[in-house]
């Protein structure tokens, strides 16, 4: 672990600010949402290291801290920019609401309110308030997290 800070002692604004720009690069190719905020926070660490030197536990406190930052502020922009409540997902008819006004083959039937239906090759759980036998079609009216309400 002492070779881990001994060799970090050595990082200035150049290294932090490579590193940064590794992490969003990385964001790039690998799935996700939230690489780039550590990216953000090591690039700020830099700029503050510029500015101010620090050792390497304030580095890394820095380096924690601006990563904090910068995911709390992200959280705000996804939240903006992708909307998480259910008329944007309605509206934009992402993940389970584009299949509202879709009917779909009944495959267990739906008794006490529980079945399941066919939605391409998956099976989904589906609600209704009655119930609807095996081998029917039903239409889709709304979607409660993962459960499809079906009528």
């Amino acid at each position: 672990m002492s070779e881990f800070f001994s060799y970090l002692s050595h990082w200035g604004v150049w290294e932090w600010s490579t590193f940064g720009l590794i992490l969003m690069i990385l964001e790039l190719i690998m799935p996700g949402t939230f690489i780039i905020w550590f990216g953000l926070g090591a690039i700020m660490t830099g700029v503050i290291i510029a500015f101010v030197p620090l050792t390497v536990s304030g580095q890394l406190a820095t380096f924690a801290v601006c990563s904090a930052i910068s995911l709390f502020f992200g959280f705000f922009v996804y939240k903006r920019i992708f909307g998480a409540n259910k008329e944007v997902a309605q509206k934009n008819k992402t993940g389970a609401h584009k299949y509202i006004g879709q009917s779909f083959k009944v495959v267990e039937a739906i008794e006490d309110d529980l079945g399941k239906v066919a939605v391409g090759d998956t099976v989904w759980l589906a609600k209704s308030k009655h119930p609807i036998a095996k081998g029917r079609r039903a239409k889709v009216i709304d979607v409660e997290g993962t459960v499809l309400i079906v009528e």
